[in-house]
């Protein structure tokens, strides 16, 4: 959960106003990030996403017990794709 919230401070100053507040919302739930912990003790996946009008951001933890053996691959998903600004 540490690195999910400390990309999302990372990411807020270059967020659109709507955005930037519904980051530091969640990043102000402290409630939200004590269950998201308990859902990662109890084996479960958890996410977290961001929508704003340039990028969508997706964030996804996995307990270190659900993870498949290190000779297993992961499924391969859409490729990640990185937007810019228009300067």
């Amino acid at each position: 959960m540490t690195w999910i919230r400390e990309s999302v401070r990372w990411l807020t100053p270059r967020l659109d106003r709507d955005a930037f507040h519904r980051a530091w919302a969640w990043l102000g739930d402290h409630r939200g990030a004590d269950v998201a912990v308990q859902t990662l003790r109890r084996g479960q996946p958890y996410a977290y996403g961001l929508d704003a009008p340039a990028a969508r951001w997706r964030w996804t933890v996995y307990p270190v017990s659900v993870l498949p053996p290190p000779h297993h691959h992961f499924p391969i998903e859409n490729p990640v794709r990185s937007y810019e600004s228009p300067p």
